[in-house]
């Protein structure tokens, strides 16, 4: 199975898949449970060059697995994951003449290096994604019931957030099926650190090359990075969690929102400006 899938015409298709390599279909269409789809949009501080990838999730999950205590010794620990797909997709150019066709931007494959931070409102604790590989292991069988000794990678592929950073998102061709690259991030630390929380937020950075600054009046130069916002409730805590316990928060709005958020601070202060720096590859 190849890295990257192209598993997008829901039902129809993943039957059609299932039947020929031999899973059952319902493997498949679970992974549509839930999910919702992003698109990319531009915003006033995009650069001419700036891609952004579309992206898909399921709200994050809470699950309990073999883990670690703090000393080491096995023991069953409470994980927060969240299963997402990305794919690149070509687009209409920024200033495109209203008196021509539309006309597709090309679509170059492009390195994918994401960074999931989830972020309490309610406790004001930050956590990031931890992919340690035996509770990556055990999410990904729960999430793509079809890994097993016919197939150790599973229909889905999934990937963690770092090995999914090492080979670049293909470009998808007009009109075709999206060539998805799955992932999940995981946080192993919720139940200790922020058990009680009951609104938090997701930002996702790396989806996309933009990039800017803001020059303050204290001489600071602000850092900022086109990122992916995703607001979630939780209705209930650990008490008796739930692996469906969260739900996007859409009450004041759409729960996600594409913004530039402040990823560093750069002190300016009796020298030159520092330049910004180059888009990453």
């Amino acid at each position: 199975m190849s890295f990257h899938t192209r598993l997008d015409r829901r039902a129809f298709l993943g039957a059609a898949i299932a039947s020929a390599v031999g899973v059952p279909g319902a493997a498949l269409a679970q992974q549509n449970l839930g999910e919702k789809k992003i698109v990319p949009l531009d915003l006033p501080l995009d650069n001419a060059d700036v891609w952004t990838l579309h992206f898909r999730y399921k709200p994050p999950r809470i699950v309990t697995l073999d883990g670690f205590d703090k000393d080491g010794k096995r023991a069953k620990q409470v994980v927060w994951y969240m299963w997402y797909q990305v794919y690149n997709a070509p687009r209409k150019p920024r200033e495109a003449d209203p008196n021509k066709p539309d006309v597709l931007a090309k679509a170059e494959p492009v390195t994918f290096m994401p960074e999931f931070e989830l972020v309490t409102k309610d406790l004001n604790t930050t956590h990031l994604d931890e992919p340690q590989p035996h509770i990556f292991e055990q999410v990904r069988k729960i999430e793509d019931t079809t890994v097993g000794k016919d197939f150790p990678n599973g229909v889905q592929n999934l990937q963690s957030t770092i090995s999914i950073s090492k080979r670049p998102i293909p470009p998808t061709l007009p009109d075709a099926v999206p060539r998805v690259v799955s992932g999940v991030a995981i946080w192993t630390d919720m139940a200790e650190v922020a058990p009680k929380t009951n609104k938090f937020s997701i930002y996702i950075t790396g989806l996309s090359n933009g990039l800017a600054k803001e020059e303050l009046r204290t001489g600071e130069v602000l850092i900022k990075r086109k990122t992916l916002q995703i607001n979630f409730v939780r209705p209930t805590d650990d008490r008796q969690p739930v692996i469906t316990d969260i739900r996007p928060d859409d009450a004041n709005g759409a729960a996600e929102q594409w913004i530039y958020r402040t990823s560093s601070v750069v002190k300016a202060v009796g020298r030159p400006m520092p330049k910004l720096p180059p888009p990453p590859q």
